[in-house]
């Protein structure tokens, strides 16, 4: 790459002896011709009908191991046709398969699985799993190792097994604060596709490209309030610009984290929810705290002692972002306390007059004791602002610990949410007396398809996971 950040120039000499010492099947760099230059499509939009459609009595189907994290968007994405794109890592199988990166596509109208590419093998680490963007008939995977490397990989595939792909090297990631390079956010903005990635500054990067063929790097997205904080980034594009919500930083070691909001132009200005201009993409990116905020955390007088904010999920939807974040605090003396931590949901969404934020649900304990912040997660519903779905450990309305009757241990279920006046919200569990946890679920919508995932199993950490993803379509409401 250029100082720059522009693709560097590669005459076709260069090119054919590259290819022929190194292979076809090998990796280009970027902005060789991956895939033949052309106007981005839109992301699959969703019938309206869909939006009457829930996740009670859909069609289940589980498709194997796998394990997601939750800031690679999307993981679900639908094409044409009923097929459903998912990106996922392997752990905890004790075969080959363990550390497999690998992307999937699902038809949800037969139930079978027409693909599964493995990308790579490395360690098992759920933070590698790839995020996946259906553009027409094709899906566009990215994924970089969550490892000291300066490169993150681009592939585009077809459900008929057609692959092609590129890398993309950011030395500057592996410059102190900067440990290297991790997560995918892909999202099409002004006909452009973008790219959001952790890398320089240890923060938020913006990659674009026209045609996914050549990619320009533009830097910073969201600027470290100080040196080695890592803010976290949800986004949403409504095609002309990206919504986000940002953290200040990683709430295990950012004490009372508290969550923002704003956008990024076509023009790559960021601007407050007001839209107050803030900076630009790059060398004048603001820090998360001159964006607008949604909720504010707050420091105790132990780390044990605050409250901490953190993001679950976030869509465009009827016009406006809608989403959920999660919150962390101690649990109340003398409450039912299940785990270490006491977790809850926030639902948020914008409207002319400022963001609503309001409460959502309880969701229980910590999914694993080594990662206090990490929640079982809720999904919001791209076709229907007023519909989610959570994934908790105790119930979302009463708090009690959610005993199952099959082993007498409390287990994480998922619980669909429907909004029926201001704060109001109706639950109906979509999983009940299990035997394995359920937890991060997503809903993905695409033309007449809508489905839920999630994974099921034993969670430990994000390097130690036995979980299985799990589709189950939707239906329609009684």
């Amino acid at each position: 790459m250029m100082d720059d950040g522009r693709a560097e120039v590669v005459s076709r000499r260069d090119l054919l002896r590259w290819i022929t010492a190194a292979g076809a099947a090998s990796v280009l760099p970027v902005g060789l011709g991956a895939c033949l230059p052309g106007k981005t499509p839109m992301p699959l939009a969703p019938d309206a009908f869909l939006r009457g459609r829930g996740f009670t009595g859909g069609i289940e189907t589980d498709l194997g191991a796998g394990a997601w994290c939750w800031f690679q968007s999307p993981r679900a994405s639908f094409g044409p046709g009923g097929i459903l794109w998912l990106g996922s890592s392997v752990a905890g199988t004790q075969t080959a398969d363990d550390g497999a990166v690998q992307a999937t596509a699902f038809d949800t109208t037969t139930s079978n699985i027409v693909l599964r590419r493995t990308l790579t093998i490395t360690r098992q680490d759920d933070h590698t799993s790839p995020s996946v963007l259906a553009l027409g008939n094709e899906a566009q995977i990215s994924w970089a190792l969550h490892k000291p490397l300066d490169y993150l990989d681009i592939s585009t595939a077809t459900a008929g097994g057609a692959y092609r792909t590129q890398r993309i090297r950011r030395p500057g990631s592996m410059k102190r604060p900067g440990r290297g390079m991790s997560y995918s956010s892909a999202h099409v903005v002004g006909g452009n596709r973008w790219i959001l990635y952790r890398g320089e500054q240890f923060s938020w990067n913006l990659l674009t490209s026209p045609d996914g063929a050549t990619w320009t790097a533009h830097g910073l997205v969201v600027a470290p309030g100080t040196a080695g904080d890592r803010p976290y980034v949800h986004a949403t594009s409504d095609g002309t610009r990206l919504h986000v919500v940002v953290s200040d930083g990683n709430p295990t070691e950012f004490r009372g984290t508290s969550a923002w909001a704003g956008t990024i132009d076509a023009d790559l200005t960021i601007r407050r929810a007001d839209g107050k201009s803030i900076g630009r993409v790059g060398s004048t990116a603001p820090p998360p705290q001159r964006y607008t905020r949604l909720a504010a955390g707050t420091r105790g007088a132990s780390e044990a002692l605050d409250t901490d904010l953190w993001l679950s999920d976030l869509q465009f939807v009827d016009r406006r972002p809608t989403g959920i974040l999660s919150v962390r605090d101690p649990w109340p003396a003398g409450a039912s306390a299940v785990d270490a931590y006491r977790h809850r949901y926030l639902w948020i969404r914008q409207r002319p007059t400022g963001w609503l934020v309001e409460p959502l649900c309880w969701a229980g304990g910590e999914l694993c004791p080594t990662q206090p912040d990490y929640a079982g997660l809720g999904a919001q519903d791209p076709t229907e602002p007023k519909r989610v779905v959570v994934s908790t450990n105790v119930h979302p309305v009463t708090a009690e610990p959610l005993v199952s009757a099959a082993d007498g241990l409390i287990h994480f279920e998922l619980f669909e949410g429907y909004r029926v006046a201001e704060g109001q919200w109706t639950w109906t569990a979509l999983t009940a007396d299990s035997i394995e946890d359920n937890v991060r679920p997503v809903i993905a919508a695409g033309g007449s398809a809508k489905a839920l995932a999630w994974m099921r199993g034993r969670y430990w950490a994000w390097t130690d996971a036995h979980t299985r993803i799990v589709v189950r379509t939707a239906a329609a409401v009684a």
